[in-house]
């Protein structure tokens, strides 16, 4: 909880020349204003100066994320941490001068009859230091958007903007998508939508002392895009079942930050857990998770409060023959993997598969590679004994940290294949599969990337939107394991899956609607199982990393 009650917030990407400054001017103001900073991997040398102002300023609070994440994503924080800390109000302003510290204190004063203020450069008393075409665009972008909207206040798209973080309860935080500037029309628009008290001031819109302006070209057309699904939204009822983020008591599995928003409210029940959701070719998509995302290190993960009980032991019952039909399809895959692994490979060495199943990929591996030495880790009984009685593969069963003790601790390579995915504890699963391997050892795995078109545009039917996925990975997030692991990546490269006409087709209906169901299985029964076709929308991909230094257990 804050001392202070009033939290002046600034988003900066390299603003060096200008952040300093700005901090003192606000501070200047009043001593009862905390300040909080959200940085977005600057390389200008922002960093360093907002770390030498956090070292004498106890009123200071800076956030560093790991890449640009977007002026609405930084925004959206704020306002979390805002009602994460208890304070009263918000006030969020940008890094370059354009808006003057001065204006505060008549906002906040405006703030005590209204729950949210703009500083507005086309009110009446308003000035805009634009010129030609920008200061064309911007008026009548703002003009139209109060037209379309129903939007009474002259000003949308400014940053410049005083909340009572109260107001925050009834605004639901988590169904605002905007990560970029499109974020300030989405915000007040859902601002009017639940009857905000809104109100203006008149400022001075000053053109930037130093740097260059952060917004894209592309910028308009987005806006232009957000504005015609805002006006759409007018004439249908809006529902959402997201939580709004003070409800939300999870922390980011990976840095820990509160500031996280859910971005799909989930339809499972943790009493009813089978294992026939959690088998390979699960068709179960109308069951599908809680899933949060951290606005800080942007990492998509179910809380642990939903994570199912004894999932070991449901991993240890998982049988699943129909993975069996689909023999042929499965090593075609593996064939492929073995393609794009094989010139990151030494000569001869030894081998472990962790979640090796039935035993598809070792049985591939040998017979490309028979000099080298091969172990699976599976935890499916069912799996793990049809690789040992049926492919003759040396399969230990059990999780990595059952076997751990038994294992070799140097590996030349270790793969992992679909399974991080799954895992409850990442990290310590990438930390053990560092320790059994040797210094620059090669470690190869695949994974969802939920930072791509795809999965984008499917939403909620998402196929690999399942209650057996408890994290969803960027690349960025996924560096930031293996980094802390003491891995490297090489290289990342698509992860092709070759599949049957027919299983496809499965997958296709399962998240299609129910009508459709019965007309596509009788099509489904008559489709042979042996035509395969290469998959690949680039939502999986396949990381090939070298073992850079030896991490300690966590």
């Amino acid at each position: 909880m804050s001392k202070n009650k009033i939290l002046v917030f600034v988003a900066t990407y390299n603003e060096k020349q200008n952040i300093s400054d700005l901090f003192y001017n606000i501070i200047k103001i009043s001593p009862e204003y905390d300040v909080l900073i959200i940085d977005d991997n600057s390389t200008d040398g922002t960093k360093e100066s907002l770390e030498k102002l956090t070292a004498t300023h106890s009123c200071l609070t800076v956030i560093h994320r790991p890449r640009k994440m977007g002026v609405g994503s930084a925004h959206r924080a704020a306002m979390v941490y805002a009602l994460k800390n208890e304070y009263e109000e918000l006030v969020t302003m940008d890094a370059d001068f354009s808006h003057s510290p001065s204006t505060i204190p008549q906002m906040l004063e405006k703030l005590k009859t209204s729950d949210f203020v703009i500083g507005s450069r086309y009110m009446k008393g308003g000035k805009s230091d634009y010129e030609g075409y920008r200061k064309w665009v911007s008026l009548i972008a703002n003009k139209f958007a109060r037209l379309t909207l129903g939007i009474r206040i002259h000003e949308c798209t400014t940053s410049f903007r005083a909340f009572r973080v109260s107001l925050f309860n009834a605004l639901n935080l988590s169904a605002i998508k905007s990560n970029g500037y499109s974020f300030f029309l989405e915000c007040v628009y859902e601002l009017k939508c639940v009857d905000a008290e809104m109100t203006e001031v008149p400022i001075h819109f000053k053109d930037r002392f130093h740097g260059n302006s952060k917004i894209p070209k592309t910028e308009i057309f987005r806006s232009m895009y957000k504005l015609a699904k805002l006006f759409m939204s007018r004439f249908y009822k809006k529902h959402t079942d997201l939580t709004n983020p003070v409800e939300i008591n999870s922390s980011c599995y990976l840095c820990d930050s509160q500031c996280v928003v859910e971005v799909n409210h989930g339809n499972t029940n943790n009493d009813n857990y089978v294992a026939e959701a959690y088998k390979c070719t699960s068709l179960e998509h109308k069951s599908k998770p809680k899933v949060m995302n951290c606005l800080i290190c942007d990492l998509s993960f179910v809380p642990e409060s939903n994570y199912p009980k004894d999932i070991e032991t449901i991993y240890a019952e998982v049988q699943d023959p129909t993975y069996l039909e689909n023999k042929e399809s499965r090593y075609k895959t593996f064939q492929e993997s073995l393609k794009q692994i094989s010139p990151f490979l030494p000569d001869k060495g030894n081998l472990l598969e962790v979640g090796s199943y039935c035993g598809f990929f070792l049985d591939a591996f040998q017979k490309k590679y028979s000099n080298w030495s091969c172990i699976g880790v599976e935890p499916s009984k069912w799996a793990s004994e049809y690789a040992r009685s049926q492919l003759k593969i040396n399969t230990r069963t059990g999780t990595l940290e059952d076997n751990i003790q038994k294992l070799a601790s140097d590996y030349d390579t270790v793969v992992a294949w679909d399974v991080l995915e799954h895992l409850n504890d990442p990290l310590a699963f990438l930390i053990k599969i560092n320790s059994v391997m040797k210094q620059d050892g090669i470690f190869c795995f695949s994974t969802l990337d939920i930072n791509n078109w795809f999965p984008k545009l499917m939403g909620k039917h998402w196929p690999w939107l399942m209650e057996m996925h408890l994290f969803y990975y960027k690349t960025d997030t996924t560096v930031q394991l293996l980094n802390k692991a003491g891995f490297n990546i090489l290289r990342t490269e698509k992860y092709i899956h070759y599949v049957s006409i027919n299983y496809l087709a499965g997958k296709m209906i399962a998240i299609l609607p129910d009508w459709l169901e019965k007309p596509l299985n009788i099509a489904r029964s008559v489709t042979p199982q042996k035509i395969m076709i290469p998959i690949s929308f680039g939502d999986i991909k396949l990381y090939i990393c070298k073992k850079e230094k030896t991490v300690g257990s966590i």
